[in-house]
Formats: C-alpha cells, sequence, structure tokens
C-alpha cells in the first residue's frame, strides 16, 4: 500500500505527493492520455486537450476563486512530478471530464456503491470506488494535515487530489456519479467538493458546506459522522437532499433517487450501455444485505464477495472495475480501513492518522 503524506501548505503537499508518487503519476498521466486522445481524435496531445477543457469552461476560475489552496495543491503535485500544471488540473476534473466528452460516448462507464449505518452514537461508512480500468496501479492512500483543518485519510490515485475519505474529527465522505444530472461548465469540481466537506469538523457543517457551492458535475454525496447521517444528490439545479438518517441505513449507486435534473442525452447513453440498469442491481443488492451495515467486519466481507454484484470487474462489456474500497467506523476515534484493488484479491489494511 503506498501512503503519501502530505503537510503543510496547498503547494507544499501538493510537491510532497508528486515528488513521493512520481512514477505513478507519471504513468497514471501517460495511461489517461492514451485512453483520452483514442476517444478524442481531434486531440493533438494531452496539453492540447487539457487547455482546451480549461479555456472552454470556468471550473479551473470557481475551484481558484473558492479553494485556492487545493488549486495550489494541484499546482504542487505538477512541480514534484515535472508535469505541465494544465495537465494535472485537468486530471483532477474527472468527473467532469465525464461529461465534457459526452458528446461521443465515453471509453468507461461511471460506477460506485455507497452503504452507510447509524446508531446515532456510532456510524459506519463504507463504498466501492469504481473507476475506468486503466487507473488500476495507480492506487494510493493520502495522509493529509493541512493547515488549519482535521487531518484526513483520503482514497486517491497518483496524481488526484482525492476521491472518498475521512477526517480525525469523525467526519466521513462517500460519492457516487450521477452522470445522467445536468453538469455546469462553471460550477465547483467533485474532487474539491470532496476535499472541501472534510475539511469540516462535523457532518453537518460538511453537508452545509456541500449545499452551499454550485456544483459543477451530477454527484451523490453521503457524509456521517458518529451522530449520523446527511445524503444529498448534487446537480447544476442544486442539492436535492434525502432525510437525515439519525439511526438507520442509507444506500446509494449511480442512478438518482431523489433529484429530477435529468440530463436525457446523459441517461439514454447509460442506459444504451447497461449502466444504469447495473446500477438498479447493485442497489438492489445492498438493499438486501442491509442487516450487515452495522459492523465494519461485515461490510469488508459483503464487498469482498463475487458472488453478488457489488465489484465490478473489467471484461467485454466494460472497461470499468473497483479501483478500490474503504470502510470508515466513526465513533469516538475515527478509524479507516482500505483495499487498493479488487477487494477479493487485495487485503483490507487499517491506516492510521499521522499523530
Amino acid at each position: 500500500m503506498t501512503i503519501i503524506d502530505c503537510r503543510g501548505t496547498g503547494l507544499e503537499r501538493g510537491r510532497a505527493h508528486g515528488e513521493s508518487a512520481r512514477a505513478q503519476v507519471l504513468t497514471a498521466i501517460d495511461r489517461w492520455a492514451q485512453a483520452t486522445l483514442a476517444s478524442n481524435p481531434s486531440a493533438v496531445s494531452i496539453e492540447q486537450y487539457a487547455q482546451g477543457m480549461l479555456s472552454s469552461t470556468g471550473l479551473l476560475n470557481t475551484a481558484t476563486r473558492q479553494l485556492p489552496d487545493l488549486v495550489d495543491e494541484v499546482r504542487g503535485i505538477a512541480e514534484g512530478a515535472g508535469l505541465p500544471f494544465e495537465v494535472i488540473a485537468a486530471y483532477n476534473f474527472m468527473d467532469e471530464q465525464w461529461w465534457f466528452d459526452l458528446p461521443t460516448p465515453p471509453p468507461w462507464e461511471p460506477g460506485c456503491s455507497v452503504l452507510g449505518h447509524t446508531t446515532g452514537q456510532r456510524t459506519v461508512l463504507a463504498q466501492h470506488m469504481d473507476l475506468p480500468a486503466f487507473m488500476d496501479g495507480s492506487q494510493v492512500v493520502l495522509r493529509l494535515a493541512a493547515n488549519d483543518q482535521p487531518e484526513a485519510l483520503v482514497l486517491s490515485a497518483a496524481g488526484l487530489i482525492g476521491l472518498t475519505g475521512v477526517n480525525r474529527a469523525g467526519v466521513g465522505v462517500c460519492v457516487n456519479t450521477l452522470l445522467m444530472l445536468c453538469h455546469q461548465p462553471n460550477g465547483l469540481p467533485v474532487a474539491f467538493a470532496l476535499r472541501h466537506a472534510l475539511a469540516q469538523h462535523t457532518a453537518e457543517a460538511a453537508d452545509q458546506a456541500l449545499k452551499a457551492v454550485n456544483h459543477a458535475s451530477g454527484q451523490h454525496y453521503l457524509v456521517g459522522d458518529r451522530h449520523g447521517l446527511y445524503s444529498q444528490e448534487c446537480s447544476a439545479a442544486g442539492c436535492a437532499v434525502g432525510p437525515r438518517v439519525g439511526t438507520g441505513t442509507v444506500h446509494h449507486t449511480n442512478h438518482p433517487l431523489h433529484s429530477h435534473d435529468i440530463n436525457p442525452h446523459g441517461l439514454a447513453l447509460l442506459e444504451s450501455v447497461g449502466r444504469v440498469a447495473n446500477s438498479e442491481a447493485r442497489l438492489a443488492c445492498l438493499g438486501d444485505n442491509l442487516s450487515v451495515a452495522a459492523e465494519a467486519s461485515a461490510v469488508m466481507a459483503l464487498l469482498s464477495r463475487t458472488d453478488v454484484p457489488l465489484a465490478i470487474k473489467p471484461g467485454a462489456k466494460t472497461r470499468t472495475q473497483t479501483f478500490g474500497s474503504v470502510v470508515y467506523e466513526l465513533a469516538g476515534q475515527a478509524r479507516a480501513s482500505f483495499c487498493l484493488g479488487q477487494p477479493s484479491t487485495q487485503p483490507w489494511q487499517p491506516v492510521q492518522f499521522l499523530s
């Protein structure tokens, strides 16, 4: 397991990331470039593609205006890895690339399965993170100590500022892409919204922080602490909020349960490649196994099973796979376990905070 310790200012954290994982970042960007250019034949280089994405959207401007420290972190990753800032910035707009490229079918199909259970005094929050198969091998855990923020443990890919995480204050955030919801080219990208939520000291504050921003992409956020769970589906129209759960269980996959802000083209494309049906099957599977949601070990066992349709393996019909999985235990002392890769073959490992 690659654990990268990132401390200090945004630039300092990013440089530590880029320097420590330089080989992984270079390989990850090369694979991303090959996949991106294969589906965008008009782009002659990944630099040209990245510059086009940044110049034709307001994503970077919004992130710079609202969360400049995180943009500095991206800049530091680029400096540490020796790559152009524009390329690393565009790479960090992963969910946004999926809708940016929508006029042509994407070379992958997004996924993710999320499960949370709370008693009002203790919460278990877990998910499979399903990503393009070419990203396999870039899995890292970021151990972040930013100025004036709780320390955080974040599942990520080398070169990205984060995918899902938990902080020392006991706030966990899990996510599901909702590509069929309407997007906003001038909104805040998902990775930045995630890290913004993880900078908060309570789940309620993280929930309010997510409600207060304009979102670039359709995304479900399940935020929890020991006292409960907050579920919201965010899109260009704002956040469709599910009920706060003080005791009970929440589960979610990759189709909306509350939002009606639908992009017809995105929905039709996802239906045509079977991703909505796959999402519905995974949601039903989670619903059939809610009895295990209260115990971290039982959730790990569920996520590791091969006889249920949760973990995704690449094959002839999909180029997506389970990139990694997480289980967060949110009680007196937050604890996190990570599986980097397919949970049926890779071990679950606990990761401690920096101090």
